[in-house]
C-alpha cells in the first residue's frame, strides 16, 4: 500500500499504548484530530497524496509550506503552532478541494479486477493510492495492487523462473496451478536391508 506523507494522529489519549504520553502531546495530537479526518476523507476521494497534483503549482507550493510548518510544530510539541497550522491546513485542503473540482478533475473511481480462487475473493487495481477509494467501492474485499502482485510473483522466483520457461515455451499457455517440488529422501533412506 501506498502511504500518506501526512502527518498522523499517534492516539496519545490512549493509556494503553501510551501511558507515560505528557499532556502537551496529547494536546498536540488531539488538535490534530479535525486534520487527520478531513485527510482521510480526501484521500478515499482524491486518492492517496494526489490532491496536490491536481492543483496549481502555486496552491500545491502553499500546501507543501503549511504542512511543513505543521511538521515543524509538532516535531517542537507546541500545541498553540499545532492548533494554528492545523487550521491553516484544514484551510488549504479545502481550496485545493475546491481547486480540483473546478478544474474538471474526477474523484478517484479505480477500476477493480475482481477474481476468486480458491474460494479467496481479491481485487487488483493498477494505483496503490487509489487504495482508500477501492475499499470504499468494495469493502470486505482484499485489495491487492499490480506491484503487490509483482512483488509476490518474484518472491516465489523458483516458481516463477518455470512458469516464465512454460510461457516461452508455449506462448498462450494458461498456468493453472503451481505445485512445490517432491522432497528428496533423507539421507540413508535407501540403505534399509531388502528383506527376502
Amino acid at each position: 500500500m501506498v502511504k500518506s506523507t501526512r502527518p498522523r494522529r499517534q492516539k496519545k489519549h490512549d493509556r494503553l499504548t501510551y501511558g507515560g504520553a505528557p499532556a502537551i502531546e496529547v494536546q498536540c495530537d488531539m488538535a490534530l484530530a479535525p486534520f487527520d479526518k478531513k485527510m482521510r476523507d480526501l484521500e478515499r476521494r482524491w486518492g492517496v497524496d494526489r490532491l496536490p497534483e491536481l492543483v496549481s503549482t502555486d496552491s500545491a507550493a502553499k500546501w507543501g509550506y503549511a504542512l511543513g510548518k505543521l511538521n515543524d510544530a509538532i516535531g517542537s510539541n507546541d500545541p498553540t503552532a499545532v492548533q494554528q497550522w492545523t487550521n491553516v491546513c484544514l484551510r488549504g485542503l479545502a481550496a485545493m478541494d475546491k481547486e480540483a473540482e473546478d478544474a474538471g478533475h474526477q474523484p478517484s473511481d479505480p477500476d477493480i479486477w475482481e477474481y476468486e480462487y480458491n474460494d479467496h475473493k481479491f481485487g487488483i487495481i493498477h494505483d496503490g493510492r487509489e487504495w482508500p477509494a477501492a475499499h470504499a467501492k468494495r469493502p470486505g474485499l482484499t485489495i491487492y495492487t499490480m506491484q503487490e502482485v509483482a512483488v509476490a510473483l518474484t518472491a516465489h522466483k523458483g516458481a516463477l523462473g518455470g512458469v516464465a520457461a512454460v510461457k516461452a515455451a508455449f506462448p498462450g499457455a494458461e498456468v493453472t496451478e503451481i505445485r512445490k517440488p517432491p522432497q528428496r529422501p533423507a539421507e540413508g533412506f535407501y540403505d534399509d536391508p531388502i528383506e527376502f
